[in-house]
């Protein structure tokens, strides 16, 4: 899901002043698309390791975040301000101990499914085309980065 706030066409013109509470949303969707997007990073270098029963997670996985970004995005969060909070989100869960990151992840996909659930029909279309390009994308790249390393290890 790498930057995935500001993959779903986050840009646009200037608008109103958040609310409180949406500056709130837009903090938890910032945190939540964080740890997901590493959840996702370790599933995709299990599937690659030959757990190949992953993929169909790993797309619920990143359908969960997107719907974060697709909330945040109704909501008003655009491009910029959703980079920065992302990477400030990644900073402050570097420090994560294992359980913390663990139960985060889960309470963030159950927000996330009901965020997907709660969505119209023509918006889960979106946020499923979006997860599962980002998933093949991501899985792609991981094929690309350890085929050297094969190729590296052979005769």
């Amino acid at each position: 899901m790498g930057a995935v706030l500001g993959s779903v066409g986050m840009t646009g013109a200037a608008h109103a002043a958040p609310s409180a509470a949406d500056k709130a949303f837009y903090e938890r969707a910032a945190s939540c698309v964080a740890v997901l997007e590493q959840e996702a990073g370790d599933m995709a270098g299990r599937y690659q390791a030959g757990d190949r029963t992953l993929k169909p997670a790993l797309v619920k996985l990143t359908e969960q975040g997107f719907a974060f970004i697709g909330q945040a995005y109704l909501r008003g969060l655009r491009q910029a301000e959703a980079d920065r909070m992302l990477r400030d989100a990644k900073a402050a869960q570097r420090s994560l101990a294992p359980d913390a990151r663990a139960q985060m992840v889960a309470t963030c996909r159950t927000e996330g499914a009901q965020l997907y659930a709660d969505a119209n029909g023509l918006e889960q279309a979106l946020v499923s085309n979006r997860a599962r390009a980002r998933v093949d994308k991501l899985l792609a790249k991981r094929r690309a980065a350890a085929a050297p390393a094969v190729a590296a290890s052979g005769p």
